[in-house]
């Protein structure tokens, strides 16, 4: 079986403020896009993050997506964080995220997971707490 990747795009990131403005580049309006904005909060004990790996899977269409920020690692990422997934406004239904917290060297040291509805054309607000990955792994 094979799955069918989620035209996602991985928006604004790690910003204090959410927004676009401005058309697409060619003198045309944006597409109209749903928006799900995530805070980031990170537990106590949780090794420093460089990245977040954003695995998004939409079950009305068995679409997945995995989307990184920031697309190379970088500085030290801080709890309270958001992100925002921008979706094209042909998508619809529920929208599963698990989010892995890596470190310095790309490993997963931190996980979290959550589930919320796509508002077509709207923005949506859901929080999620990365806590540390057992012996076992994330």
């Amino acid at each position: 079986m094979t799955r069918a990747r989620l035209p996602l795009i991985l928006a604004v990131l790690i910003a204090f403020a959410i927004g676009a403005c401005g058309d697409s580049g060619n003198g045309t309006p944006p597409e109209p896009q749903s928006v799900v904005v995530i805070t980031v909060n990170i537990s106590a004990g949780v090794p420093e993050l460089h990245q977040i790996r954003v695995a998004a899977h939409l079950g009305s269409a068995g679409m997945d997506a995995d989307l990184y920020y920031p697309p190379s690692p970088g500085g030290a990422i801080q709890t309270g964080s958001t992100l925002a997934i921008l979706i094209p406004t042909t998508r619809m239904g529920l929208l599963d995220l698990i989010l892995y917290g890596l470190d310095a060297n790309q490993t997963m040291v931190a996980r979290g997971n959550g589930q919320t509805t796509i508002a077509v054309g709207k923005t949506v607000y859901t929080t999620i707490t990365l806590n540390v990955c057992g012996a076992g792994g994330c």
